[in-house]
């Protein structure tokens, strides 16, 4: 019968205790340094050993989490770090950089790899095209719902992992670059900044709109997918994944048992106000039962909240009195009055009773703020000692522990050797005593013989059959069964884990190849990104400019553009949307229908449904797929890329080394941008300007208004919502790189990209009539730095283009 995997995380060996003792199949764990939660201790290479013997011995696997990029000085020196972690005997390795897959891949071919949900997977099309690099799972993004992942569970064989519990991220991951922007530290590094749980305003055509007790626009409730459960079996999702290699054992183990039970049947062990007293910032199903832009982000709260006791119903005698409580806290927990537009006051209950029919009352400490307190505050326990306590037991009392099922068999008889013969699932021993067996003059069963053989002690197995055949009376010690029993179990330990698949080794060292040093002088061009139709009214003729591409928003003509394009001279171009989920393919297919010259792809998807239609443009991969290294860009080159933009990750010398092993002609990098920082299914104008859980009822609000956010440094940003409904924040300050131009077309480059978002027909004209004099240096590149700055809203940066530092988590320090 299908039985999902139930994936926990782990971040040391008492998280694993915690989520192999509740009923796991599978944990995953970060590889040092080279994980998307950098925040957690690195584990030492002994300490990753013995949790993976540790967890194939109890028939659970072990996935090294290694979902991040890797850039090209990295790739070319990890190949004796892969093998070594691949020596351990990992199950799989989750993985973001494709670059990484196929470096794995040939240093041992039957290494299983799994695309992480860094990769931004989200259509049936997305995923048939990644399957190429050797994937046998995809962790699919997080923004499916239970259709879309139906449809990709239907027309493909690859395993599917879905996300059931636990924190979300606001953008799509892969595609978050706030923590990049606003902090220089990479979430794609695993370096995540927690911007999306930082309070921001929002101004609504140049005023400030008031939301003073819901400042988290970007902060979204935890995932909790209890209740679907069912559906993601019938629908046939692999593994079940829950998220939380931040949090701690209690969370793990409780989460665990919960869709253990769920998941085999079984009545509910603890309720879900138990998990939300662990860690929760308010419980909802996520996007799996489809968008609800009202439910999925409130605003009032980016932290733990706990779980709901209910509200002040009166204070008196130093009392607190709350009617009708949810949840009957004890003494000792922690709780938290929440009121608006005050400040949260905490603290532990010093007595609880429910004497009185239909009220809690509570009291605190002597000198808790209790005036402080109004009626009707909202009062939530985020604090159990005594719940965790009791969930503890679950990995510390070994009566509770797991453990693994073993036939026992025990064969005496006089003359003979004593034989135990022991079967795992997976293993079998069998043992002879060195001693030939004397008859006994008692003839007696022995009372202690069946009670020895089942003490397994601290091992990881549990007599599940036990079998004894005594012939013609022999004479048994009981020192002598338990030598031979402890023996029987070391050495079925060591065929457990000897018998586990081995990973095959390829004799050969991966060929980095280097292309040569010399390249073909070629013109410098300018490619043109435009968003609105009349940014094209005063573009000249005779530019350096070989394509002008086209990103509108829904329902902005191309065609009249397209014609002026033409016109003009230029190449067209147009360009996909930033995510490509299973049937949206609209917009796809008018690409297809204009037959464009050159077609700015920001997908897998895209380009998959892209490929299989069209014939005749060129495909020129943008900074989404994330290319940070040579090896990951020669395989999409080889794959129907024609030209590639790095990632927005690297800085000048990592993008410098990128482009001296890799062919340049073929990259194209960008002179001027408004950099994206989150990019989002959520719809911030909706969940704001508006009480509609989706479109149509948003009334398309967003195309009435001009939004900008303001960050916690009083930074302001642009908004902006796409065809699909999706958000993109635009970093408010632009992005130059005009710097760096001398260096990259001394290294070969000669396509250069200029983006612009909101400029006016004018604005559009100047800055690119700047930017072409630059490189056609009729003004020196200083000087073009210096006027493009000056016609900038919020001013020009150059980003993390020359930050040459490497961000050092402050990770605790192990005892």
């Amino acid at each position: 019968m299908y039985s999902p995997e139930l994936l926990s995380p782990i971040a040391d060996f008492e998280t694993c205790l915690a989520a192999v003792h509740n009923g796991c199949d599978a944990v995953y764990v970060g590889v040092p340094g080279w994980n998307a939660r950098g925040r957690v201790p690195d584990l030492t290479r002994d300490e990753l050993q013995n949790i993976i013997e540790f967890c194939h011995l109890r028939q659970v696997r072990v996935f090294f989490a290694m979902n991040v990029l890797v850039f090209e000085q990295e790739i070319r020196q990890l190949s004796s770090y892969l093998k070594d972690l691949i020596s351990l005997g990992p199950d799989a390795f989750i993985i973001q950089d494709p670059g990484l897959g196929i470096l794995i891949k040939h240093i041992a071919p039957n290494q299983e790899i799994h695309a992480s949900t860094q990769m931004t997977l989200s259509s049936l099309e997305s995923v048939q095209f990644v399957e190429k690099l050797g994937f046998k799972r995809v962790v699919l993004a997080r923004e499916l719902n239970l259709n879309e992942i139906a449809h990709i569970r239907k027309h493909t064989e690859i395993e599917l992992e879905v996300f059931v519990h636990g924190a979300l991220c606001i953008s799509y991951s892969g595609q978050c670059l706030t923590s990049e922007n606003f902090g220089g530290r990479s979430a794609n590094r695993g370096q995540c900044a927690q911007s999306c749980r930082l309070p921001y305003d929002i101004w609504v055509d140049s005023v400030l709109y008031p939301r003073p007790a819901a400042p988290y626009l970007f902060s979204p409730k935890d995932l909790c997918a209890l209740d679907l459960v069912p559906k993601l079996m019938e629908i046939g999702v692999h593994s079940f994944k829950i998220e939380g290699r931040l949090k701690s054992p209690e969370y793990i183990a409780a989460t665990t048992r919960a869709y253990r039970e769920k998941i085999d049947g079984l009545s509910a062990s603890q309720s879900n106000q138990q998990l939300e007293s662990l860690f929760s910032r308010g419980f909802f199903s996520g996007w799996l039962q489809g968008v609800d832009h009202q439910k999925l982000v409130d605003g009032k709260n980016s932290a733990h909240q706990g779980v709901l006791i209910g509200k002040v119903h009166k204070i008196q005698n130093n009392e607190v009195w709350v009617k009708n409580p949810a949840v009957i806290p004890q003494a000792g927990d922690g709780c938290a009055f929440v009121q608006a537009l005050h400040p949260d006051l905490g603290g532990r209950i010093y007595h609880a009773s429910t004497a009185k029919p239909n009220f809690l009352i509570l009291q605190f400490a002597r000198n808790f703020p209790l005036k402080k307190i109004s009626v009707g505050a909202q009062l939530w326990r985020n604090n159990s000692p005594s719940l965790e306590k009791s969930i503890r037991q679950s990995w510390e009392n070994t009566n509770l522990q797991r453990t693994v099922g073993v036939q026992v068999f025990l064969n005496a008889q006089p003359g003979h050797h004593l034989s135990l013969r022991l079967i795992s699932p997976t293993a079998e021993v069998e043992l002879f005593d060195k001693e030939k067996l004397q008859k006994a003059h008692n003839p007696t069963h022995p009372p202690w013989l069946k009670d020895e053989l089942a003490k397994l002690g601290s091992q990881p197995f549990a007599a599940q059959e036990i079998k004894i055949q005594l012939k013609n009376q022999p004479f048994l010690r009981q020192k002598t069964v338990r030598q031979l029993r402890q023996k029987a179990l070391q050495l079925l330990e060591e065929k457990v884990l000897k018998n586990y698949p081995k990973p095959a080794f390829n004799p050969k060292t991966y060929d980095f190849h280097t292309p040569n040093s010399k390249h073909k002088s070629e013109k410098a061009l300018l490619n043109i990104l435009l968003r609105q139709p009349h940014q094209l009214e005063q573009i000249s003729p005779d530019l350096p400019i070989d394509t002008i591409f086209l990103d509108y928003d829904y329902g902005q003509a191309l065609e009249p553009s397209l014609n002026l394009i033409e016109n003009l001279g230029y190449k067209t171009g147009i360009a996909t949307l930033r995510i490509h989920k299973s049937g949206e393919n609209k917009h796809l297919k008018q690409i297809i229908a204009y037959n464009p010259q050159a077609v700015l792809v920001r997908h897998w998807g895209a380009l998959s449904f892209l490929q299989n239609n069209m014939l005749n443009a060129s495909f020129i991969a943008d900074h989404s797929f994330n290319i940070s290294n040579s090896v990951s860009a020669q395989w999409l080159l080889n794959h129907g890329i024609d030209r590639i933009l790095p990632a927005w990750d690297l800085n000048q010398a990592q993008l410098h080394d990128l482009l001296k092993n890799s062919p340049k002609s073929r990259f194209e990098v960008a002179l001027h941008q408004y950099l994206p920082t989150f990019h989002i299914e959520h719809c911030v104008f909706a969940n704001v300007l508006t009480s509609a859980s989706s479109f149509p009822q948003c009334k398309i609000v967003c195309r009435q208004h001009n939004v900008e956010v303001e960050d916690h440094k009083g930074e302001k940003h642009f908004l902006q919502s796409d065809a699909e409904c999706r958000n993109t924040l635009f970093l408010g300050k632009a992005q130059s790189m005009l710097r760096l131009y001398d260096s990259l077309r001394s290294c070969g480059v000669n396509r250069f990209r200029i983006d612009l978002l909101q400029e006016s027909a004018e604005q559009a004209a100047f800055k690119i009539n700047t930017y072409s004099q630059a490189i056609n240096e009729s003004i020196s590149i200083e000087e073009a730095f210096k006027q493009i700055g000056v016609h900038e809203k919020y001013g020009i940066s150059e980003g993390q283009l020359f930050n040459t530092t490497q961000w050092q988590d402050r990770k605790q320090l192990k005892k």
